[in-house]
């Protein structure tokens, strides 16, 4: 499954966006962090498609700055109107609530449980420990992580395959490009793109070009 972020500043051109994006990937990603303003109403027409509603705090590499109250709160929006997925830091400490809320009201919402890096990717063992912590809370761990090694690509390959189905696993900047190849093949749930050079990360791929690398035959 193939993921593009819509990083923009405000609903309506977030709306266009997703409806280009969806023309070429299977899901969008509302980087609601990105947009100036937010109000509930926005959040409800984002669930009307097949998206990863993500207000990323600014603590954890996002845009985020605003009452850490009304994050939540909109996080629960989401869930009360069903979106696909949700994303939410491991280090946030209210996401087992979000978690709970989301039982307690029985919506269909996923929740992702995520960790960012943007210095270094840890080891083997590190992320064994990290994903099974996210497990423990949410519906599907992820990490993205920078890449500096092949080793750090073969870490993250292996941490993928250890826990196929139920994680996303990502390689930042230039080095880490393979990751966002082989991910799915090696049992990510999704990859991220980009589109029209909007990137949410280090080292996303143009939507177009990820696509004809992944068609290529796999024979193992």
């Amino acid at each position: 499954m193939i993921c593009i972020p819509i990083i923009e500043n405000n609903i309506e051109n977030a709306i266009i966006s997703a409806k280009r994006a969806l023309e070429v990937a299977d899901i969008v990603e509302f980087r609601v962090d990105c947009i100036k303003d937010i109000k509930e109403e926005d959040i409800i027409k984002m669930t009307n498609y097949p998206s990863i509603i993500t207000i990323r705090a600014h603590w954890e590499g996002g845009h985020y700055t605003g009452d850490d109250y009304k994050r939540i709160s909109l996080y629960k929006v989401a869930i009360e109107n069903n979106v696909k997925y949700i994303d939410v830091e491991l280090n946030e400490t209210r996401n087992k609530e979000l978690v709970n809320f989301r039982d307690d009201i029985g919506s269909e919402t996923k929740t992702i449980i995520s960790y960012h890096d943007f210095k270094e990717t840890p080891s083997y063992n590190k992320l064994l420990e990290i994903v099974d912590k996210e497990l423990q809370i949410g519906d599907v761990g992820k990490f993205a992580t920078m890449v500096n090694s092949k080793k750090d690509i073969l870490n993250i390959l292996r941490v993928i395959q250890e826990f196929e189905g139920r994680v996303i696993g990502i390689g930042m900047g230039k080095k880490g490009k393979l990751t966002r190849i082989l991910g799915t093949y090696f049992g990510s749930v999704l990859t991220f793109a980009s589109m029209e050079g909007k990137s949410s990360a280090p080292g996303q791929i143009d939507v177009l070009t990820l696509k004809k690398y992944m068609d290529l035959p796999y024979t193992i």
